[in-house]
């Protein structure tokens, strides 16, 4: 499989709309596209939230995956594949959580819209509601590999263990083909088997 690697910001339109314009002079046909930006910000009460922290979430989470998806309806090829990385957490409130569970559920309801819109395109749009995946978002860089965390997140799972990019790809790889070419604004939660 054949890939580019282009840096943008996705709160910035020109960006984006750059992104798109690289993807498409590179591949030609965008059969799928998937909105995977997004930053977290766990364990911040709402009343000890900083300015600038909702600012930075709301760029990025809000905006970005507006215009990532905008702009995906602009570019994706008819019978295309359009698939939003949400998160489990926008499914139950849970403290600590509230400004990155919000903005990350702006846009699940971007993509429930825009399932609609795309409809007669034969445009399926879809979102993955992950839980915590080892080697992405917070499990990156401020969780460590020995963290008792780790641990208690896999209990009752499948397996005994927390997610992987891997299962998420698992999960995307169905939504974007066949065997899903009816299913259209619905969210998948990939929790391992337990509910959020």
């Amino acid at each position: 499989v054949e890939g580019i690697a282009v840096q943008a910001d996705i709160s910035k339109p020109a960006d984006v709309d750059r992104l798109y314009a690289e993807a498409t002079k590179q591949f030609g046909s965008l059969d799928i596209i998937v909105a995977n930006a997004g930053v977290e910000l766990p364990g911040v009460p709402i009343v000890e939230l900083s300015d600038e922290q909702l600012d930075r979430l709301v760029d990025i989470n809000v905006r970005g995956a507006f215009l990532t998806m905008q702009r995906a309806s602009r570019n994706i090829a008819d019978n295309g594949r359009v698939i939003f990385i949400s998160s489990s957490s926008t499914v139950a409130p849970v403290a600590g959580m509230a400004v990155y569970a919000s903005t990350k559920l702006a846009g699940r309801y971007f993509a429930g819209v825009l399932a609609i819109e795309l409809a007669g395109r034969g445009v399926t749009v879809n979102c993955i509601l992950p839980t915590g995946i080892d080697e992405a978002g917070v499990f990156v860089d401020s969780i460590p590999a020995d963290s008792p965390y780790r641990d208690q997140l896999a209990t009752g799972r499948i397996g005994t263990r927390i997610g992987t990019p891997g299962d998420i790809a698992d999960a995307a790889e169905y939504l974007v083909g066949d065997l899903a070419a009816w299913v259209s604004g619905m969210t998948l939660t990939v929790t391992g088997g337990l509910p959020q």
